[in-house]
């Protein structure tokens, strides 16, 4: 009995259709460096027989291409892979380009080997500074998107190209359904980039505010900009739109966890955790739009597959459309993330923490900005001076100042609700059969969400924290100090104002 099911098993794997799609297919792909493009990269070398991946990447701090990659092929997130396929790297063909440039900045040598071999493209470069100057915005979120289009109807065996955007792209629409917005824009895509280059990177990023109209930032309206593109450039291509929510360390692949940037819920998160961030503004009742980087993954590999699938592109039918945040069948909530907070930071404390972890979260505006002066500047202030006292650099108040900037571009997001419909992601699931669900695993719904942020903040510990599981016993022992010593602060403020308001009130009664 155990044998047959094990020999059904490995059929269903060999019927997997998405992998049998990927064999000896040569994929583009822009943001390779990034977050999300690191994790594709591993899954499509680890779950499929593709034959290269070309990389779009540029020299960086004295780093040509190849040694780029040659780095990041040795972080942890790859150690599965190299120890199951020794040799997956020599796929990897990268492509020196720059999306801020014309053209994206490839050679014409290389355009051409793209034109002639490209299968798929995925499209997930873009720059996610909320506060990103708007003309470096337009340029790689806009521009290099039409460019990149425009290379993609040359290619000669193109398949199908996924455009990665955003759930958050149409943030003036509370309800996001799966469908195109580009009635929100007071332009398009193709008008501003000309307009850019009329009036050069100064006077465009001057105009900042009269080009938003309603978007809350320069990130959420282009790639709002980038979506028309897609609309008005590509209809005649192979092409779908993928939205995920807020992306977040992996679920299960490779490992669980893993992260390599202090992005968004990230970074307060560790903030919290290392001591630093101690108020927060969150409405605990709202929906948080979290996606998995794995589960992004995999919807972006089975998507393409869809699209293969389909028949030509007509004009008269909008690219499909993909959000992908969790929905009502295991909706996701703020106070869920709190609760973890505090359950699983104590028990497995930083070893590097500079004060007693703990949050207080408010969803009043003016409370939090009373609060952060109570908890985060005047001890900054205070910290700083006992830094100074001991000959040491003041850090403190820089450092709040640069984090209370970098969480005020949030605000809009905790000040609104969103809902999204996800009708069409649902439907691609439910499509699959069970091998392709196995080995192209995107089902929010499955995920216990108490258990899945346990393990994003071991991961935040073990890969930003650089705290190995080992050094938990020596963190707890500092967490006990640190305990005590915050109790000890409590008790003499609190004393202290006390007897303060006790004399005052002594002294006011004497008068009378």
């Amino acid at each position: 009995m155990n044998a047959e099911m094990q020999a059904s098993s490995g059929n269903e794997h060999i019927r997997s259709e998405v992998q049998e799609f990927y064999r000896n297919k040569s994929v583009f792909l822009t943001g390779g460096s990034g977050f999300l493009g690191k994790v594709f990269i591993e899954k499509i070398l680890r779950a499929t027989d593709v034959k290269c991946v070309y990389i779009l990447m540029r020299p960086k701090k004295g780093q040509t291409v190849e040694e780029r990659i040659e780095t990041m092929i040795k972080s942890p997130l790859f150690a599965e892979l190299i120890k199951l396929k020794p040799t997956a790297s020599e796929r990897l063909v990268p492509i020196a380009g720059d999306c801020q440039l014309s053209n994206l900045g490839i050679s014409p040598t290389d355009r051409q080997t793209l034109i002639d071999e490209v299968e798929i493209v995925m499209h997930s470069a873009a720059t996610v500074r909320f506060n990103e100057p708007l003309s470096n915005a337009v340029a790689i979120n806009v521009r290099a998107t039409m460019d990149l289009m425009q290379l993609a109807k040359k290619m000669r065996k193109l398949q199908a190209f996924v455009h990665v955007s955003s759930a958050f792209a149409n943030c003036t629409v509370f309800h996001i359904d799966e469908v195109f917005y580009n009635n929100e824009l007071n332009i398009s895509a193709e008008n501003l980039c000309k307009i850019a280059d009329l009036l050069g990177p100064e006077k465009m990023n001057r105009m900042t505010n009269e080009w938003l109209g309603k978007s809350p930032n320069t990130y959420t309206f282009t790639k709002a900009l980038a979506e028309d593109a897609v609309l008005s450039e590509g209809k005649e291509l192979p092409i779908c739109l993928f939205r995920p929510g807020i992306v977040i360390p992996t679920y299960k692949e490779p490992v669980a966890g893993w992260v390599d940037n202090l992005y968004g819920p990230m970074s307060v998160l560790y903030g919290v955790a290392h001591g630093v961030i101690r108020v927060l503004f969150i409405h605990l009742d709202a929906n948080a739009n979290f996606a998995p980087v794995d589960m992004c993954v995999n919807m972006m590999l089975v998507s393409a597959w869809n699209t293969a699938k389909r028949e030509k592109p007509t004009i008269s039918l909008p690219p499909p459309i993909y959000n992908f945040v969790p929905d009502e069948r295991n909706m996701l909530k703020w106070d869920t993330y709190r609760q973890t907070l505090e359950e699983q930071v104590p028990k497995m404390p930083l070893s590097k923490m500079i004060w007693y972890p703990f949050a207080i979260i408010v969803n009043s505006k003016s409370l939090y900005n009373i609060l952060i002066l109570i908890y985060h500047i005047i001890p900054g202030y205070i910290f700083d001076f006992l830094l100074l006292l001991i000959g040491k650099k003041r850090r403190m108040i820089k450092t709040y100042t640069k984090l209370h900037k970098q969480i005020a571009v949030l605000d809009y997001f905790v000040e609104h609700k969103f809902t999204f419909s996800m009708r069409n992601t649902n439907n691609l699931w439910d499509s699959l059969g069970s091998a392709d669900q196995n080995l192209f695993n995107f089902n929010l719904r499955e995920i216990n969400w108490p258990d899945y942020f346990q393990a994003s903040l071991m991961g935040v510990r073990c890969f930003m924290g650089r705290d190995q599981p080992e050094t938990i016993p020596k963190a707890r022992k500092l967490l006990t100090r640190l305990l005590i010593l915050h109790r000890t602060v409590q008790i003499l403020v609190y004393g202290g104002l006390c007897v303060l308001l006790s004399w005052t009130f002594f002294r006011f009664s004497k008068v009378l």
